[in-house]
């Protein structure tokens, strides 16, 4: 029964790769035929998505260099921090992890100014993998924690995409500490969320994740079921990325159950897809992998050989400059996100005393107007009080503003239109409640005046009488 769900689901994938497949041919053709440059952008930015669906490539600079042109153009946050987003993996699929994270540290603040949860989430996951290729597990799981704290509402479409990730970088960071049982915990989270997300490389994570926890749990058979699984669904869609995900973690199973053949030919096989790409991080690996096959063969000179490439890779890779370079950039990530936490605290801060102010100064327009109208002593002329009453509702409009702005802030997006557009509807609520109240002053204000005079008159009367 089990493996009739396996081909089901592995046929389910094919076909769902078939159809994305003529989707982003679909875009493609609308894509040659728009003019506007925001259409353009958003069908740009649909087609990388479905080639991702597909385990396409994020290399295709060129579609990055157009992405960022537009929004040059438009100069608009938002897409900034999209195109640099996709940008950086341009490069951190060609394994040059320094200039990935450059970009994508650029495009955090761009898509904090706009509350882009889903981008925000999707760049930090993005740092997080840059530094799983550097094999830096804490680095990477703490930018795996960020992400989660930034994903996107449940009720927004790219929720379960953006979970699915971060339940992939927990289970591995638990498989690289030797956890199994909590990685279990992420991986049955990520079983959840493939079943909503029917999607071939998060089910290939899920096989290959499952297989390697068991492997550490010492159930080989549960192990070799998993992998089996996972070589299946590699075969069937047939993607470099699906079979660099694959090899990776298959090949140290392999030479772990001294499986030494096998894991020379699923060695090679990487090393020449780590060529194809340019990517020398996974040619290190290969590499790596290869020099340990060759020694447990006792076959020295093929063992020097593979050593000797690995060691050249890694000189370029992971050179002093290259480390300062991603040291310094994280360095300023930090610093900058210590900087944003000042200037929130100091602006908040400024309106807790703005709206202090705010309420003081009403309570004292509020209390001069009351004072006109309860008076029972002298005359008091209406023009005095209509200032009085548009002074007080500058004021009112004023604290308001101070007190619902970054509510409306959050709920617009920063959209200076939209912000206008509800401080105006906030003033039509208050000009004819405004209106009311200055109609019922002064109506008040004139049966009081009425009234002293009226008093003045009988004193005046009761005088000439006693006279």
């Amino acid at each position: 029964m089990k493996r009739v769900l396996i081909v089901i689901i592995i046929s389910l994938i094919a076909y769902n790769c078939t159809a994305q497949d003529k989707y982003a041919d679909s875009l493609t053709t609308l894509l040659s035929a728009s003019t506007k440059p925001i259409e353009q952008f958003t069908l740009i930015n649909k087609i990388i998505e479905a080639n991702d669906a597909t385990l396409g490539n994020y290399q295709n600079e060129i579609y990055g260099t157009q992405l960022y042109r537009i929004a040059q153009q438009l100069q608009n946050d938002s897409l900034l921090a999209i195109s640099l987003n996709v940008i950086g993996n341009c490069f951190r699929a060609k394994g040059d992890i320094p200039t990935a994270l450059e970009y994508f540290f650029k495009a955090i603040p761009m898509a904090e100014k706009v509350n882009d949860k889903r981008r925000i989430s999707s760049i930090y996951i993005d740092v997080a993998e840059c530094y799983a290729s550097l094999q830096n597990w804490e680095e990477s799981f703490k930018f795996s924690k960020i992400a989660e704290i930034n994903l996107p509402g449940k009720s927004s479409p790219m929720y379960d995409y953006m979970l699915a990730q971060y339940y992939r970088t927990a289970g591995r960071y638990f498989l690289k500490k030797n956890q199994p049982d909590s990685a279990l915990f992420y991986i049955h989270q990520l079983e959840q969320v493939n079943r909503r997300l029917p999607k071939a490389n998060y089910f290939l994570i899920e096989f290959i994740q499952s297989a390697t926890a068991y492997a550490q749990l010492k159930d080989n058979e549960m192990a070799e079921l998993y992998f089996k699984k996972a070589n299946r669904l590699t075969d069937s869609i047939g993607t470099s990325l699906l079979l660099i995900n694959f090899c990776t973690n298959y090949i140290p199973y392999l030479l772990s159950t001294n499986q030494l053949e096998k894991s020379l030919q699923y060695g090679r096989q990487l090393l020449k897809t780590g060529a194809e790409l340019k990517n020398n991080i996974i040619k290190i690996t290969a590499s790596g992998f290869l020099n340990t096959a060759y020694n447990n063969l006792h076959k020295p000179d093929s063992a020097y050989f593979y050593l000797a490439m690995e060691s050249a890779l890694k000189d370029s890779v992971f050179s002093q400059n290259n480390f300062n370079k991603i040291q310094a950039l994280a360095f300023n990530e930090e610093i900058r996100k210590i900087d944003e936490e000042a200037k929130l605290n100091v602006a908040k801060e400024e309106r807790k005393q703005n709206i202090q102010f705010a309420l003081i100064a009403f309570a004292i327009i509020s209390f001069i107007i009351a004072f006109l109208l309860l008076s029972r002593s002298f005359i008091t002329n209406t023009k005095m009080i209509e200032i009085l009453g548009v002074i007080a509702l500058l004021i009112v409009f004023e604290f308001l503003n101070l007190l619902l702005h970054p509510f409306l802030e959050k709920a617009t997006h920063h959209s200076p239109v939209l912000m206008l557009l509800s401080l105006v509807c906030i003033a039509a609520l208050l000009v004819p409640l405004h209106h009311k109240l200055e109609h019922w002053a002064t109506h008040k204000l004139i049966e009081k005046n009425k009234a002293i005079r009226l008093a003045a008159a009988k004193k005046t009367i009761e005088k000439l009488e006693v006279s």
